[in-house]
């Protein structure tokens, strides 16, 4: 069993030819630096004057939106979708996000005396599943382009100038972020990329990216806008042609965030780490409750308190402990039927695949990898992946 365990994360098949899953510590690590990010972000969001939470916010904004689209990339498949991967992506995306969407209409209810319906234009963070429902339903298409990632960038890039593309429906930011999804699926096939970002010399290289991403991000923190970054609706308001060379400004966004992205999860230890391993399988978690939690402290007590240095580490603290106690099993077995629902009576029971006898079994179930955040490796065809399985503890969101 070790063995074949050992072969599947080498991205190899067990000899006995059998379908076999397993986690690689490297992405259970990722989702939980990058979630906790998130929520430090959320946190000091109001706090822009702070220099320090200032160059936080700036030198880490790669290793949060971009890296969770990589993520989730890595974990698609261009396959069509079949009836169960489908339910798959109806349970871990659509259903949590019309769910949590009226949590926060009902806490808005209860702590502000207002309504506030989240439909059309998602609740607080909730864009990215929007998107990454939309991604998942374009990836087979997509990927019968003869550039895709090309494409995307260019697509990306000329929403910018659509004054009509905003934030209903997350509309802009599914277009403007699905370069960065693209990559991670690209980075799950045999290729270039793959091999590069594989490479001994690329974990130096990754080094050196990150290094100068921090040093200037701390020089360049009072000069780029945050609304560059996030890119959720068109370049100028108004007239987006009167920002004839905006492009160019994104396309940096675009292909420094991918760097960025990829060198950060090039740096992030492959092996089991105490505690941060376990907590990262709740990773969806502190993506989909942390703003929940966030809104009632920021109701009744607020971050006035934070000024000087110390002050902002505690508040870095506060970020982790929030983040860790969120992705700890017993909130995880909590909040399971809202973040990971089970839906069987929605759904029609699958029918038996051609050339198969009603005699041969009930189809199987479900696999835990669609709920858990299990991973199953991919059978390589080739240059092709034919990983079935979408991922969505890669997913989550920052300003």
């Amino acid at each position: 069993m070790r063995t074949a365990l050992t072969q599947i994360s080498r991205g190899k098949r067990p000899a006995t030819g059998r379908k076999s899953s397993t986690r690689e510590p490297r992405w259970d690590n990722a989702r939980f630096v990058a979630g906790t990010l998130v929520v430090l972000v959320h946190m000091s969001g109001s706090l822009a004057d702070r220099d320090g939470l200032r160059w936080l916010y700036l030198a880490t904004w790669a290793m949060r939106v971009p890296l969770f689209a990589v993520l989730a990339g890595y974990f698609s498949s261009a396959e069509p979708l079949r009836p169960r991967e489908a339910r798959r992506l109806i349970e871990s995306v659509l259903v949590p996000y019309l769910a949590v969407g009226l949590l926060h209409t009902a806490q808005i209810w209860l702590l502000y005396d207002r309504l506030e319906l989240f439909v059309v234009n998602p609740a607080w963070g909730l864009w990215f599943l929007l998107s990454l429902f939309f991604w998942r339903m374009s990836l087979p298409y997509l990927a019968h382009l003869r550039y895709p990632l090309a494409t995307a960038v260019v697509v990306a890039l000329a929403a910018g100038y659509v004054s009509d593309i905003g934030t209903d429906l997350s509309l802009s930011r599914t277009l403007t972020y699905l370069p960065f999804f693209l990559v991670g699926w690209k980075l799950r096939q045999r290729g270039r990329l793959r091999e590069a970002f594989e490479a001994r010399w690329s974990a130096y290289a990754a080094l050196a990216v990150v290094g100068v991403a921090f040093v200037a991000a701390w020089f360049l923190r009072a000069d780029v806008k945050g609304s560059t970054l996030r890119m959720k609706g068109p370049y100028a308001p108004g007239n987006p042609l009167d920002e004839p060379w905006a492009w160019l400004e994104r396309g940096a966004v675009l292909g420094l965030g991918s760097l960025i992205a990829l060198a950060a999860l090039r740096l992030v230890p492959q092996r089991r780490v105490p505690f941060l391993t376990a907590l990262g399988a709740g990773g969806m978690y502190i993506y989909i409750l942390h703003p929940l939690v966030l809104r009632v402290y920021q109701r009744h007590w607020g971050y006035d308190w934070v000024g000087p240095w110390y002050d902002q580490i505690a508040l870095v603290l506060m970020a982790v402990a929030l983040g860790a106690t969120l992705a700890s099993p017993p909130v995880r077995r909590l909040t399971k039927p809202v973040v990971q629902p089970r839906l069987p009576w929605l759904f029609r029971p699958e029918q038996p695949a051609a050339g198969k006898s009603p005699q041969s079994g009930p189809p199987a179930p479900p696999s835990a990898a669609a709920h858990a955040g299990e991973e199953r490796v991919p059978e390589q065809t080739g240059a092709r992946s034919q990983s079935g399985v979408l991922t969505m503890d890669a997913a989550a969101y920052t300003r």
